[in-house]
């Protein structure tokens, strides 16, 4: 079946889509060209939206009742990334795993001298960038890990979770790196496949969900030999940038670790609702809830795997571990939401429920900056209340992926819906 890019009705003003006769291969590799650089357009709106942080600094509480907030120029200022990667291994202040904190430091370096606004401005755009070029990485990734359906490669280009997210942070590094190594395991280059991982997993905690999904995954497809293969070249990959670290900048390496288990439940995170009532829970009580989360997300994950009814590919298993463990998670900043983009459009999901899942980050990224403006002006805030309801609007969007791909998997597609033969990551799947 031809591939369709955008949903079908939104083809209707283009002619509709390609007819029987249409030279296909010809037409696949045209629409698979344009569709990587198409990720510059919500790049472009998510700078334009910005525009006022990057034109007056991100200093003061106006950079939230903008919205225009980014933890990228705020860290450049905060941790003295000016002094570059050798000022972070020699005096590690960032609050990152180890490969994030390296190239946030190697970009700081690269800033030229100026004013503290130019710098930070100059450190932005640098990142605005890298970032444009990771989020095409991850369209190119998914239109060869799912060549018959660029629909998925739309998602990922055209998400208006790009605008909200990528730009807040350095999450893209992992999500790129997630990206490849699913290209990686799909073209059977196992070794490539964990080596990725690994450094994954020391930019952003979550890859280890994604691993874990590998090899749930691959026990049911009859690959398991392969996965385990793969996450030891993971560990393997991960334990040498940890030695390295260990002997260089031990602080950079331990540091994001410590501080992930001493911190109070963050933005995001359903552990917050207790604080925002007057109830606090201890930090050591949220790491162990958020812990026992990510233990109930793999198991659910191993029971989505057992009862398909065919054997899901490894972004469908991924899907549901991760958006499981970001729900239950200690703290789920608005960024996070890039961590379900390309995994979610590998999975399968329509055009509808992408838009549905946007929409309600959207709903929350808004509410988000007008809670934290409570820090310095109440009177002006969104009060606890209603940002708890917009927590919840933004947990039910992930539950609808999460729903909507194990839906897909334990049921087989109805006779009249589409069904398209392609083999992402494994076996063969339909549309959800």
């Amino acid at each position: 079946m031809r591939p369709d890019v955008l949903p079908p009705r939104s083809t209707a003003f283009l002619g509709g889509p390609p007819g029987r006769y249409a030279r296909e291969r010809g037409w696949w590799r045209t629409i698979a060209t344009w569709l990587v650089p198409l990720t510059a357009i919500p790049m472009a709106l998510a700078v334009l939206q910005r525009e006022r942080c990057i034109r007056y600094g991100w200093t003061g509480s106006d950079q939230f009742w903008r919205m225009c907030f980014s933890d990228l120029p705020a860290q450049y200022a905060i941790a003295g990334l000016d002094t570059g990667l050798t000022g972070y291994l020699r005096d590690a202040t960032l609050d990152q795993p180890v490969l994030a904190g390296s190239v946030m430091s190697l970009l700081g370096g690269l800033v030229p001298d100026g004013s503290a606004i130019d710098q930070s401005r100059s450190y932005f755009l640098y990142w605005v960038g890298l970032i444009t070029l990771l989020l095409a990485a991850c369209v190119w990734c998914t239109v060869h890990v799912v060549p018959d359906d660029l629909q998925a490669a739309a998602q990922v280009a055209l998400s208006p979770v790009i605008v909200l997210a990528a730009v807040l942070s350095s999450d893209a590094l992992a999500v790129a790196l997630v990206a490849g190594a699913m290209l990686a395991w799909h073209r059977d280059k196992v070794a490539l496949t964990g080596i990725l991982l690994g450094l994954g997993m020391m930019t952003r905690g979550y890859v280890g969900l994604v691993a874990i999904a590998l090899l749930l995954a691959a026990r049911r497809e009859g690959r398991l030999r392969a996965a385990w293969e793969a996450v030891l070249f993971a560990a393997a990959t991960a334990l040498f940038v940890a030695i390295f670290f260990i002997i260089a900048a031990p602080d950079a390496l331990l540091a994001p670790y410590l501080n992930w288990w001493e911190g109070d439940a963050g933005y995001g995170s359903l552990w917050l609702i207790p604080s925002i009532a007057g109830h606090a829970l201890p930090a050591w009580a949220v790491a162990l809830l958020a812990a026992a989360g990510w233990v109930l997300a793999v198991v659910l994950g191993w029971v989505f795997t057992r009862d398909a009814y065919r054997a899901p590919t490894w972004p469908q298993v991924a899907l549901v571990v991760v958006g499981m463990g970001m729900m239950l998670g200690k703290t789920v900043p608005v960024q996070a939401a890039l961590w379900l983009l390309p995994i979610a459009a590998m999975a399968g999901m329509r055009w509808r429920d992408h838009l549905i899942w946007a929409g309600a980050e959207a709903l929350h990224f808004m509410a988000v900056w007008l809670y934290v403006g409570a820090q310095t002006t109440p009177n002006r805030a969104l009060p606890g209340a209603w940002y708890v309801v917009f927590l919840l609007i933004r947990t039910a969007g992930i539950t609808w992926l999460v729903t909507r791909v194990w839906q897909g998997g334990l049921f087989p597609p109805a006779r009249h819906e589409r069904h398209d033969d392609y083999q992402p990551v494994g076996k063969t799947v339909g549309r959800l």
